[in-house]
Formats: structure tokens, C-alpha cells, sequence
């Protein structure tokens, strides 16, 4: 899979210790959609789809780290940031209201 990241997602995976292997998979099992402004389009795995065995096994070790990446991608489909989602602040880009 050959994804086109900003300079600003490279810098941001590189800070929150995201390997762009695990960004590969995040993407290309990502079952939710969120739109967060100004054409961007919040992308991450579901807990649901998580507990696929062969999700599972794709992940390997890093299910859990998984869980927790949501991809912003921009109107033209580069991802322009790469981040932790966590607790109720994370909401937005799991697309729950």
C-alpha cells in the first residue's frame, strides 16, 4: 500500500512512536468514518472489527495500539496528521457524537 503522508503526519507519527507499517494496516482495515472539518475525513479501526481473528492476526502485537489511531486524511486522500485517540476528547474522530 503506498499512502502519501504530509510533512507534518510524518512528523506527528514519529513523535507518538506510530510505525508506518502499523499506519498500513490501520488504513487498510479501517471500518469507521468521520468527517472533522474542512474536507478532512478522520479514519480507525472499530473495536468490533478488532476482534476478527484475522484482523487480529494482522496486527499482531499491536491490537491494542491499534484501537487507538485515528487517520486524518484530506480532501485529495494524503493523510495530514496521524493520531492517539483517547478518552471522551477522542469522540470526534471515532465518529460518535
Amino acid at each position: 500500500m503506498n499512502l502519501e503522508l504530509s510533512h507534518h503526519a510524518g512528523v506527528r507519527m514519529n513523535q507518538r512512536g506510530i510505525p508506518m507499517d502499523l499506519l498500513e494496516r490501520v488504513m487498510r482495515h479501517a471500518d469507521l468514518e468521520a468527517s472533522v472539518g474542512r474536507g478532512c475525513t478522520a479514519f480507525s479501526v472499530s473495536r468490533e472489527r478488532l476482534k476478527d481473528r484475522d484482523v487480529r492476526r494482522s496486527f499482531g502485537g499491536a491490537v491494542d495500539q491499534a484501537a487507538k489511531i485515528a487517520v486524518i486524511c484530506g480532501h485529495d486522500g494524503s493523510i495530514v496528521t496521524v493520531m492517539k485517540d483517547w478518552g471522551t476528547a477522542g469522540r470526534r474522530y471515532r465518529g460518535r457524537a
